[in-house]
């Protein structure tokens, strides 16, 4: 088998049209990871429980350039019903929901309560991505820098694992590259390009050389926090897939690299999780600008 690269990716692409429907959405990613949040929160740390919806509420207002969804209906207490720790806030929620859908930039002549609509893909990676970001940034400034960050790895952690029987199952790491392989007419993965590398001695090398999440918040400015909201969820991800599948991953694009090291390893077959050196990365495929 041969090393192989995937996937498409222009800046234009961030121009492309996402369609889904913005309320449904949000409940399944943004409420639903802000929920669990509250709840790991009041489990690990409940003392800072009340200071955190303080200040989240705060940022988001600030963030607000003008009230959203006072064009249209939105029945808050409905969509709550589900969001047993979030629920407790209304305000939060309502300014969470508000951030969020300015952020899609919503045309609000079209009903989009229910209907699916269209939106560039900037806008609708940034209405998730922000959200996780601001969710971080704010646990900072209620805890000590170190200490918040690792508290936000612990949550995230968590979060990726309650769902995990969302992610397909794969036995072992060639089969889980095969799924990789792209099928006879199968449009390619739109944002990524990917380099597969050889499966040796239970170890899967993959270098992603595009991220268009990345290029979705360039002018967010904290780096940590960045790599927090798009990439630190890969690492559950990952072993979602297989309990025995851990990734190490030593460089990223959204930390300043030109690419993303990756290496799945199979630890019934190695153990050892030592990461291979960048020149092992900058070999395996021609870098391109």
């Amino acid at each position: 088998m041969e090393i192989f690269r995937t996937g498409q990716y222009h800046i234009s692409d961030l121009d492309r049209l996402q369609e889904l429907q913005p309320l449904e959405f949000a409940k399944r990613t943004v409420l639903k990871r802000l929920n669990y949040l509250l709840g790991f929160i009041k489990k690990e740390n409940p003392g800072i429980l009340p200071s955190y919806v303080t200040k989240l509420n705060k940022k988001f207002t600030q963030l607000l350039k003008k009230p959203y969804g006072s064009e249209q209906i939105i029945k808050l207490a409905e969509i709550s019903k589900d969001f047993i720790h979030l629920k407790l806030y209304p305000d939060l929620l309502q300014n969470s929901l508000a951030y969020y859908l300015q952020l899609l930039n919503l045309d609000n002549s079209k009903n989009w309560t229910k209907s699916k609509i269209k939106v560039l893909n900037i806008n609708y990676i940034q209405s998730f991505l922000h959200h996780r970001y601001y969710n971080a940034l704010v646990l900072t400034e209620v805890l000590e820098r170190n200490q918040a960050v690792q508290l936000f790895k612990d949550y995230i952690t968590a979060y990726v694992k309650s769902i995990s029987s969302e992610r397909p199952k794969y036995d072992t790491l060639e089969e889980y590259r095969i799924a990789r392989i792209p099928r006879e007419g199968e449009s390619p993965n739109i944002g990524w390009v990917i380099v597969q590398g050889l499966i040796e001695n239970g170890k899967f090398p993959q270098r992603k050389d595009t991220c268009m999440w990345d290029d979705a918040i360039k002018e967010l400015p904290d780096v940590e926090l960045k790599y927090l909201a798009a990439c630190y969820g890969d690492f559950q991800s990952y072993n979602n897939n297989n309990e025995y599948f851990i990734l190490t991953m030593e460089h990223t694009i959204v930390g300043g690299d030109p690419y993303c090291s990756c290496i799945l390893h199979d630890t019934r077959i190695n153990d050892d999780l030592t990461h291979p050196p960048k020149e092992f990365f900058d070999s395996m495929w021609p870098l391109t600008d």
